[in-house]
C-alpha cells in the first residue's frame, strides 16, 4: 500500500481527512504499530489503549485503526472519546504495552491523525513512525486474532488521581474555554470537582470548532476568554486545545502569558521543594524563564522543541521535576507522571493561586517585561527550509556571535537581544522568534534577519514586515 510520507510527522501521524488521510490508511497504521509492537516485545498479545478527540472523522478512523490492531493479535482497550492526557493515564493505569489517540491536536478541523505511547507513556516518535510506513508498504503484518473491550470510567479515576494530588485552600472562580474540542467533556466536570467554581465557554463538542481554532498558543485565540474572564470578574482563566494536551493562561485583569512565563510561578513552586533541580524549557523561550530560575535556585536547561525530548530526558533523570515549552506542552513530575498534560498543569497553577492571598496578576508582577514577538512561521518549502536555516545561522556565527545550534540556531545578539531559526519538524515553514529590550530594538533585530532571508527567491519575507511583525509581538506600544 502506497502512503503518502507528508503524514509522517516528527512526533505523530497527522494528515487532512479525504486526502492522505481515511479508513484505509488507519487500519494500515493498525496493522503496522500492531506488528510493530508485537515483534518489539515478542509479546503474542500486546494490549493497547485506544481513544479519540471529537473531529469530524475521528470514529471512523478510530473503527478502522482497531480493526488493523485486532487483525495483528493485539487486544485493545477503547476508551472513547478522550484526550491526550487521558490516554497516557491510562497507559500507565493499567500498565499496557501503548497508547493511541486519534487526534490533530491543535491543528485546523480538516487535519487528523494519531499519537502514540508506549508502556508508562513514553513516546513513540521519529525513526519508530517511519518503521509504521514501512511494514505497511511492505504489507509485512503478523496475523492473530485479538479482542476488543470498553471501559467507560476512566475520566473518573482520572479525576480521583488528580484529586489526591492537588489541595485547593481558597474559594476560586475561573472560567475555562475548551474552543469546543474533545476537552470540553471533561475540563468544566474535573475543575468543578476540585472544588472551582467554574464558568464555561465554548465547551460543548462541535468538530467544526465555530468560534476559534482551539490552539492557546496563539493569541488571537484567547481574546474571548479575556472578556469572559472580566466580565465574570473571575480569578483566572484558562483555555485548552483540541486534546488537552496543553493550556493557556489569562489573569483577573484579562492579561495572557505564554508558556515560558508561566513557567516561572510553576518552577518557583517545584523549586521550593526541590532545590537545585533542572527546570528545562525549550529553544524558543525567554532569557527571562532561565534568568527566573536561576535566581529561584534552579537550574535551567534548553533542549530541542518536542514533547518527546521532554518526556525522554525527564524519565531519565531523576533531579528534574519540570519541563515546559514555549507551545505550552507542559510536564510536571514533582507530585505526577511527567508527561504532557494541560488539565493538570492548570489545576497545579489553580492550588498555588488558591494557597496564597495574592491575584494571579500580583504572581506575574516580579516577572520582568521584554519586547518578543510569538513565533513567526515563514512558509518554505520542505526541500529547502534546512539550508535557509544553516546558511542563516552560519552567517551569524562567522560574524563572532554566540550562537547555539541545540535545535536550529538562537543567536544572542547581546545579553537580552537574541533571535531565533529553527526549521519546522512537522510543516513547511522555518520558525522564528525574538526578543530584545525594546520596540526599536526588536525591530532592528528582525531587520537583520530578513536582510540575510531576503537572498532566497522562492522566501516571501512580508510576513517579517514591520506592521506584521508588531501585531506578533508584545510589549511594544
Amino acid at each position: 500500500m502506497n502512503l503518502d510520507p507528508n503524514i509522517f510527522r516528527a512526533y505523530d501521524i497527522r494528515g487532512i481527512m479525504g486526502e492522505s488521510l481515511d479508513g484505509k490508511v488507519a487500519e494500515a497504521v493498525g496493522k503496522g504499530f500492531g506488528t510493530w509492537l508485537r515483534r518489539s516485545t515478542q509479546s503474542p498479545q500486546p494490549l493497547i489503549i485506544v481513544g479519540r478527540d471529537n473531529r469530524f472523522g475521528s470514529d471512523r478512523l478510530s473503527t478502522k485503526l482497531t480493526e488493523g490492531l485486532v487483525s495483528t493479535g493485539c487486544n485493545v482497550i477503547d476508551i472513547g472519546l478522550a484526550v491526550t492526557p487521558l490516554v497516557h493515564f491510562a497507559t500507565i493505569k493499567y500498565n499496557t504495552d501503548a497508547g493511541i489517540i486519534v487526534t490533530a491536536s491543535h491543528n485546523p478541523k480538516e487535519f487528523n491523525g494519531f499519537r502514540f505511547d508506549l508502556r508508562n507513556a513514553v513516546p513513540f516518535y521519529g525513526e519508530q513512525l517511519l518503521e509504521i510506513k514501512s511494514l505497511a508498504e511492505k504489507e509485512d503484518f503478523e496475523q492473530g486474532i485479538g479482542r476488543v473491550t470498553y471501559k467507560e470510567d476512566v475520566f473518573r479515576e482520572y479525576i480521583s488521581d488528580v484529586k489526591s494530588r492537588i489541595k485547593i485552600s481558597r474559594p476560586l472562580n475561573i472560567v475555562i474555554d475548551c474552543g469546543n474540542g474533545a476537552s470540553s467533556k471533561f475540563a468544566v466536570e474535573m475543575f468543578t470537582d476540585l472544588g472551582l467554581k467554574v464558568s464555561d465557554l465554548y465547551c460543548n463538542l462541535d468538530g467544526d470548532f465555530p468560534f476559534h481554532q482551539p490552539d492557546p498558543e496563539m493569541r488571537i485565540n484567547m481574546e474571548n476568554l479575556r472578556q469572559k474572564v472580566m466580565e465574570e470578574k473571575a480569578d483566572a482563566g484558562f483555555a485548552f486545545d483540541t486534546d488537552a494536551d496543553r493550556f493557556g493562561i489569562c489573569d483577573e485583569k484579562g492579561n495572557t502569558y505564554e508558556n515560558d512565563k508561566t513557567m516561572v510561578i510553576l518552577a518557583r513552586d517545584v523549586l521550593a521543594n526541590h532545590p537545585g533541580s533542572e527546570v528545562l524549557c525549550d529553544i524558543k523561550s525567554s532569557y527571562v524563564l532561565l534568568d527566573e530560575v536561576k535566581k529561584g535556585g534552579g537550574l535551567p536547561l534548553m533542549i530541542k522543541t518536542g514533547h518527546p525530548y521532554f518526556r525522554s530526558y525527564m524519565a531519565k533523570h531523576d533531579d528534574c521535576f519540570l519541563g515546559g515549552e514555549l507551545s505550552s506542552h507542559t510536564f510536571i513530575k514533582d507530585d505526577y507522571y511527567g508527561y504532557d498534560d494541560g488539565l493538570y498543569a492548570a489545576a497545579r497553577i489553580c492550588q498555588i493561586l488558591s494557597a496564597s492571598q495574592k491575584s494571579l496578576s500580583q504572581h506575574f508582577a516580579g516577572i520582568p517585561h521584554t519586547a518578543h514577538t510569538e513565533e513567526v512561521k515563514l512558509p518554505c518549502p520542505d526541500e529547502i527550509k534546512l539550508s535557509v536555516v544553516n546558511s542563516v545561522g552560519n552567517f551569524f556565527f562567522k560574524q563572532g556571535l554566540s550562537v547555539s545550534d541545540v535545535d536550529g540556531y538562537r543567536v544572542t545578539i547581546s545579553p537580552n537581544s537574541w533571535f531565533l531559526i529553527r526549521s519546522s519538524n512537522t510543516s513547511p515553514y522555518i520558525s522564528l522568534r525574538f526578543e530584545a529590550e525594546n520596540r526599536e530594538k526588536l525591530l532592528a533585530l528582525v531587520y537583520l534577519v530578513k536582510e540575510q532571508l531576503a537572498d532566497w527567491e522562492s522566501l516571501d519575507v512580508s510576513v517579517l514586515g514591520e506592521q506584521k511583525v508588531l501585531e506578533k509581538a508584545h510589549n511594544v506600544s
